[in-house]
């Protein structure tokens, strides 16, 4: 597999594992959350994500997230990719990326005493293109515990989470831990300031470094069924992404 493919490929699993997220909590983060949608639920995710390297390439993202409650702490949603590839000296290629199908079971409610706590399940198919570098060409499977506290206007995140990865398209690939502490700053019912810090151990054995990224963003609240964000992500090594500015949208029916 050619540096540019697999870095394309593993710019998705950073995607995926640590930036958007669904593998990630509710919009922008990157960290799981241990909240659940409940019983008969919609929602949908959108989000349009643009990342530059420091050697000057450029990527951008679509995702589509559904979401519905099948219980009361039980959710299922799929996770829908669309990347846009914008390397120096090479030919642009786009398309729909590995699709993932995600369960979310929340494990222990929020109370007086301690708060929640959930665990999902992530099931990354091998949908994308492989020789377009849409896709890493086989399937992943993830485990993510999720710990979540409100301290009055302010809710805390953890979590800590392990991928297997499907290896038969690189030797040199191995599994992966992630992990992530995040905020949530509310001043009013309108408005929250939000920042993160995760990372995850690189799945390319060969590189010396892991990728880590802080991110700092606000969530506008205006609508009931409506929430808005906007964020901005910087990369702390090497492997990282340089920047990345994210935007979305998250709807309830």
């Amino acid at each position: 597999m050619s540096y540019g493919i697999f870095r394309r490929v593993f710019v998705l699993m950073l995607i995926l594992f640590n930036l958007f997220s669904s593998s990630y909590g509710y919009r922008p983060f990157g960290t799981e959350d241990a909240s659940v949608c409940g019983l008969k639920v919609s929602q949908l995710e959108a989000s349009i994500d643009y990342l530059k390297w420091n050697s000057g390439d450029k990527e951008s993202f679509l995702l589509f997230v559904p979401i519905y409650g099948i219980t009361e702490n039980c959710e299922l949603s799929f996770e829908v990719p669309y990347m846009f590839h914008h390397l120096q000296n090479s030919a642009y290629n786009d398309g729909i990326s590995d699709i993932n199908l995600v369960v979310k079971y929340l494990l222990l409610p929020e109370d007086l005493k301690h708060g929640a706590l959930a665990i999902k399940t992530v099931l990354k198919t091998d949908t994308g293109d492989f020789n377009m570098g849409l896709g890493s060409g086989d399937k992943d499977l993830s485990f993510v515990l999720a710990y979540s506290q409100i301290f009055k206007q302010l809710t805390m995140h953890y979590n800590l989470g392990y991928t297997f990865i499907g290896k038969s398209k690189d030797e040199n690939l191995r599994n992966i831990f992630l992990y992530g502490i995040a905020f949530d700053y509310s001043f009013n019912q309108c408005f929250s300031i939000v920042s993160e810090l995760n990372g995850n151990r690189h799945p390319d054995s060969t590189q010396p470094e892991d990728p880590r990224n802080f991110m700092v963003g606000i969530i506008f609240k205006k609508y009931e069924k409506a929430i808005f964000d906007v964020a901005s992500r910087w990369g702390l090594s090497a492997s990282s992404p340089d920047w990345n500015m994210t935007s979305g949208v998250s709807l309830t029916f």
